[in-house]
């Protein structure tokens, strides 16, 4: 029921757009794909941020869900596998740790951070980028350039999190990395069942 409405949603904004742009075939399937992520997202962050308003932490909600998404910028990783898995983890990442976070006044100081983050950008040369089964990093070149940039923006969050003041923030930005590179580690893969370094099915076929 659900992805049927968003499907059909996707359908008539796809439709009303596509009045302006006079797609058709394959790139109009590519338009109405791309309006159903939106509005999967949409919707997600919609629900994110009203529970973190309802339970006060919209602020705190908001700088571990910025380390996170700079972290992932890059190194990509696993993903659950429908909206509605998604948005429950998102909830208890996003929200439910910022709460305790605050209300039980958790925090670290510029010794945790670099010993924390020490592991972090390790984690990130060693195995970013991590791709998924549906949209595999195809080219040594990407992977090495998608590498890099991780890398880059661990260290901008380590930056972040020594010039700060507050040891709550420090440990949320701190935790926005942490989560990420769970995401891209091969025993997370393991225990999820996932299949890693799916590149290499689609250079294997190609040399062949």
């Amino acid at each position: 029921m659900e992805n049927e409405l968003i499907r059909k949603s996707a359908a008539v904004l796809a439709g009303k757009l596509n009045v302006y742009t006079g797609r058709e075939g394959l790139d109009f399937t590519k338009m109405v794909l791309g309006m159903e992520v939106m509005i999967i997202n949409v919707t997600k962050l919609i629900i994110i941020y009203l529970l973190a308003a309802i339970m006060g932490v919209v602020a705190q909600t908001a700088v571990l869900h910025i380390a996170f998404c700079v972290a992932k910028r890059h190194s990509f990783g696993l993903h659950a596998l429908n909206s509605t898995v998604c948005t429950i983890v998102s909830c208890t990442l996003f929200v439910i740790v910022p709460w305790a976070v605050y209300g039980l006044g958790f925090g670290i100081g510029n010794a945790a951070v670099l010993t924390a983050f020490t592991a972090i950008l390790l984690c990130l040369y060693k195995y970013a980028p991590a791709d998924t089964k549906a949209r595999p990093l195809v080219g040594k070149k990407l992977r090495a350039r998608l590498k890099r940039n991780a890398v880059i923006c661990g260290v901008l969050l380590l930056a972040v999190a020594l010039r700060v003041p507050n040891n709550g923030v420090k440990l949320l930005i701190t935790l926005g990395a942490a989560f990420q590179c769970v995401a891209i580690l091969p025993i997370s893969y393991k225990l999820l069942k996932r299949s890693v370094r799916n590149y290499e099915n689609y250079e294997h076929t190609n040399a062949v």
